[in-house]
């Protein structure tokens, strides 16, 4: 019997990792049970083919505080990945870097 599964190009495969970087256009991070919006530092395909997001929890957020959630979203708005955390940071004046990297790979059975 002959297999119903097709499988990607290493180019489609790619082309998949750039659409996931080009499309994430900013995160949001919870601290208690309000949302904080961040810019995205960088974002880039690794050499070997993980997508990295990079953001800031920055120092705004007074005070010593727990970030439970991180987000990230697409320019239209639409949650793309979303993280439970626990991610304590003393009262400071500098910011936390937080990096997402994402593993697209192709799943055969």
């Amino acid at each position: 019997m002959a297999s119903s599964q097709i499988t990607l190009t290493a180019a489609a495969l790619n082309a998949l990792r750039e659409f996931v970087r080009d499309h994430i256009a900013y995160a949001q991070y919870k601290v208690q049970s309000t949302y904080y919006r961040a810019e995205i530092q960088e974002k880039e395909v690794l050499a070997d083919g993980r997508v990295s997001i990079t953001f800031l929890i920055d120092h705004t957020v007074t005070g010593n505080i727990t970030v439970t959630e991180v987000q990230l979203y697409d320019y239209s708005g639409v949650m793309m990945a979303n993280k439970a955390v626990s991610i304590t940071r003393a009262s400071a004046t500098e910011g936390i870097l937080y990096r997402c990297r994402f593993t697209i790979t192709q799943a055969t059975a």
